[in-house]
């Protein structure tokens, strides 16, 4: 299943979340240690700039090539820096009917909303109550779903449980536009008879915070059988935080969160970024993780969310 990060902080280049640490999310595409399967089926990213001229538009960047041979990923991520972004490697079940195509690349990022969202998991039973799902999603967000992922229609519902999705929403206004998604897709699984595990680890941002779920619905109602039951779902998929100054290399090329008194620095991710997990800490079950600015700090919250 998919691998995400989601970072924050003074203008970095993107390569240094990408491609240049020793378990950077491109190399996770071929070599995950926290999940069995490969994630061959592209890689996506928005990415702002604070210090862009416009810096509330994202630069996306979305591609069906296998991510660790994509050279042009490779040639933007060493020039470009980035003071907030979110990757995502993709990784489908092994089938010759997966929809492996542009329009099912994350993230998911709508004209006229400054939110951008993607997702690690998968949604069993997703396509009986996708009729019923439709009803709950506002006719202007409808009209721009293009794909056939669950993802895209968590995030269409996401937004449209937000009062203004065009604004700017605030941490709480977030948090209670993920409860409500939460809860809808709760009452549908419930409606249609759909109770087996079902992974929904979400990664949010706006270019000014940062939003991560690690959320399972079910857990432990499983099929024992093999071909109905996606990886994704026999057990919670991990999720993992660092907060600091800076993400760089020392003199001897080891990357790390560098320490500092003030936090301006925060990385979200699948699982870290580096081999040495020393600080890193994993963010435990049915959690959402904010980070927003105050002042010139950032400011780490974490939600218990139970729906």
């Amino acid at each position: 299943m998919c691998r995400a990060v989601s970072y924050i902080g003074p203008p970095t280049a993107l390569s240094s979340f990408l491609h240049s640490p020793d378990s950077a999310l491109v190399r996770q595409s071929i070599d995950p240690r926290y999940l069995h399967m490969l994630n061959l089926a592209g890689f996506g990213m928005a990415s702002w700039n604070s210090g862009d001229d416009e810096p509330n538009e994202p630069l996306l960047y979305r591609s069906t090539a296998v991510p660790i041979f994509d050279a042009n990923l490779v040639s933007l991520a060493s020039k470009l820096r980035t003071t907030c972004m979110l990757g995502h490697v993709r990784g489908v079940a092994y089938r010759a009917d997966a929809g492996v195509g542009p329009h099912n690349q994350h993230p998911f990022h709508y004209t006229g909303t400054p939110l951008a969202l993607c997702h690690n998991g998968d949604l069993s039973g997703f396509d009986s109550m996708k009729p019923a799902l439709q009803e709950h999603i506002k006719p202007s967000i409808r009209a721009q779903v293009m794909g056939t992922t669950d993802s895209e229609w968590v995030y269409a519902l996401l937004l449209s449980h937000l009062a203004d999705p065009g604004a700017y929403p605030t941490e709480t206004e977030l948090l209670r536009a993920l409860d409500a998604t939460l809860r809808t897709l709760r009452t549908l699984r419930e409606t249609h008879g759909i109770d087996r595990s079902s992974s929904l680890n979400l990664f949010v941002s706006d270019g000014r915070q940062q939003l991560a779920l690690r959320f399972t619905f079910d857990f432990g109602r499983y099929s024992l059988d093999p071909t109905k039951m996606h990886e994704a779902n026999s057990h919670f998929l991990s999720l993992w935080a660092t907060m600091g100054s800076e993400f760089s290399p020392d003199a001897s090329g080891r990357w790390a969160m560098r320490g500092g008194s003030s936090p301006r620095a925060t990385i979200l991710a699948s699982e870290p970024l580096t081999r040495d997990t020393t600080g890193w800490i994993e963010v435990g079950e049915y959690t959402a993780v904010t980070v927003t600015h105050s002042g010139d700090e950032l400011s780490l919250r974490t939600t218990e969310m139970d729906a």
